[in-house]
């Protein structure tokens, strides 16, 4: 055996220990399927099962089908795209298998949502099927629009299925988000959408309507509201996410800032994290 051989065997097991230690101490548990060797990997979503940890990893394509799925049965959740992976039978495998670890698997969608007939690696009613099996679905309108129409019908699929249907929405607030969010969509916007009096009521008949369905309008603070809004859409039923600095203990705004704290958002809400919308 070579010395470059030792080293790099050496070097892989410092990895792996380096990996288990960050689960052990539940650090980074969203990782990235690059950042490891799928051995060292397996080894992790077995030692986070063992000790109840959840753990997801972000699919980019670096794995072949079988064993992405072998860590998806031994409890990985798996965050996958239509990028990194977009076939709907290697979906479907996938799917079975996080159901047989106990998790879930979750898609972000990047590219045009799929017609009824149209082309695509993954059709309409492939998509429309695999929600109704409990598919968590993740799309963003920032690069390009969405038809609020069609994200009703696969929200509607996905309530069904049990799944997560989640929504990051740039820009104006559209009426037509109310679609989604009847159908059990959790609808994402930033507190710069709130541009006006008439925005700010939109925002609360969206939250409201999220949360009769059974999920939850999240509003991320990043600039800050009034304290009138910021009230309404708590009454409402909205998420809180604030990105500005704390308020002092003196001010009216902190109590709020409490409450937000305690209103919890599911990890399948989200994907990989509140910090910011995709």
């Amino acid at each position: 055996m070579s010395e470059e051989t030792i080293k790099e065997g050496v070097a892989g097991v410092v990895r792996t220990y380096e990996l288990l230690d960050r689960v052990r101490t539940r650090q980074d548990l969203d990782i990235r399927d690059d950042q490891f060797d799928f051995t060292a990997l397996l080894e992790a979503v077995r030692y986070a099962g063992r000790r109840r940890i959840p753990l997801s990893l972000l699919d980019t394509g670096r794995f072949g089908l079988e064993e992405l799925e072998s860590l998806a049965k031994a409890g990985a959740r798996i965050l996958t795209s239509d990028e990194a992976r977009p076939r709907a039978d290697e979906w479907e495998i996938l799917l079975r298998a996080c159901r047989e670890g106990g998790t879930h698997l979750s898609a972000l969608w990047n590219g045009p949502l799929p017609e009824a007939g149209g082309a695509g690696t993954i059709g309409l009613q492939a998509l429309d099927d695999l929600l109704g099996k409990g598919l968590d679905f993740h799309v963003s309108d920032r690069t390009r629009p969405r038809d609020a129409g069609r994200l009703s019908g696969l929200a509607a699929a996905a309530r069904r299925g049990r799944g997560y249907f989640v929504v990051y929405h740039a820009g104006p607030l559209d009426e037509e988000l109310a679609g989604p969010a009847a159908n059990r969509a959790w609808v994402h916007f930033a507190d710069e959408a709130v541009a006006d009096g008439a925005a700010g009521a939109l925002a609360v008949e969206i939250a409201r309507t999220a949360s009769k369905a059974g999920s939850r309008a999240v509003v991320h603070i990043e600039r800050g509201l009034g304290l009138d809004l910021l009230k309404e859409l708590w009454e409402a039923g909205a998420a809180l996410l604030f990105r500005t600095p704390p308020s002092d203990d003196q001010s009216l705004l902190r109590p709020i800032e409490r409450q937000a704290a305690r209103r919890r958002i599911p990890a399948r809400a989200y994907r990989l994290s509140t910090a910011c919308l995709p």
